[in-house]
C-alpha cells in the first residue's frame, strides 16, 4: 500500500510535468550563492570494486604560456564540484554577448567569496557538434579565454588563479540532435583546479 501511494504521488508529479521543468532549470548555475555552495562542497566518493572508467579526451590548453593541443584522461563519473554556466557568444565567435554580463557578475562575486577567493579555478569551454573537431577545440578554448579576460578586468581576479581549457564538443550534456540540446551543450564550466 505504501508503494502504491508513492507511485500515485510520483505519477501525479509526472502528469503535471514538474520534474522535467525543474530539471531543465537546474542545468546551469545562475546565482553567486549557489555557485559558492557548489565550489566549496565536499565531493562525494563513490565506492566500486572496479577501477574508474577514464577516457582520453583531446583538449586545448595553455602550458607554459604556449597554447597547445594535448590529451587528458577524464573520469566522467567522478563527482567534482563544477559550475555549469550559460555564457552566451555570437555564432562561431568568442565575443561575449552583453546578455552574459549579469551572469558573469554572479560568477565574479562567487570567485571572490570566502572559501573560494584563494583557490585556483579551471575555466572549461564547451561547444556543440557543429563544425570540425579541430575548429570546436580552438573555439571552446577562445571562449573560455574571453571569460577569463573579462573576470580579470571586471572583478580583479588574478591571472594566476584562472586556468583555461577547451574541450570542444567532446563532453556534451545532451545529444547534439536538436537546436535546444546544442544550445545546452554550448557552455562554460568552472571547477577547482587543485
Amino acid at each position: 500500500m505504501k508503494h502504491l501511494k508513492w507511485a500515485v504521488a510520483l505519477g501525479g508529479l509526472l502528469v503535471l510535468g514538474q520534474p522535467a521543468v525543474q530539471a531543465e532549470e537546474k542545468i546551469y548555475h545562475t546565482h553567486s550563492s549557489e555557485m559558492v555552495e557548489e565550489l566549496t562542497r565536499e565531493p562525494m566518493k563513490y565506492r566500486s570494486f572496479a577501477p574508474p572508467k577514464k577516457r582520453a579526451i583531446k583538449v586545448v590548453q595553455r602550458i607554459d604560456e604556449k597554447v597547445e593541443e594535448t590529451t587528458i584522461m577524464v573520469d566522467e563519473k567522478a563527482d567534482i564540484p563544477k559550475l555549469k554556466v550559460k555564457i552566451e557568444f555570437d555564432v562561431n565567435s568568442s565575443a561575449l554577448k552583453p546578455a552574459s554580463f549579469a551572469l558573469l557578475r554572479e560568477v565574479g562575486t562567487a570567485l571572490n567569496a570566502d572559501g573560494v577567493k584563494h583557490r585556483i579555478i579551471m575555466i572549461n569551454g564547451h561547444t556543440d557538434s557543429d563544425g570540425s573537431d579541430a575548429h570546436n577545440l580552438r573555439l571552446s578554448f577562445e571562449r573560455a579565454e574571453s571569460v577569463k579576460g573579462y573576470l580579470m578586468s571586471a572583478y580583479g581576479i588574478s591571472r594566476d588563479r584562472l586556468q583555461v581549457r577547451g574541450y570542444g564538443e567532446m563532453m556534451p550534456l545532451r545529444p547534439n540532435d536538436s537546436r535546444g540540446n546544442k544550445q545546452i551543450n554550448r557552455r562554460v564550466e568552472f571547477e577547482i583546479a587543485e
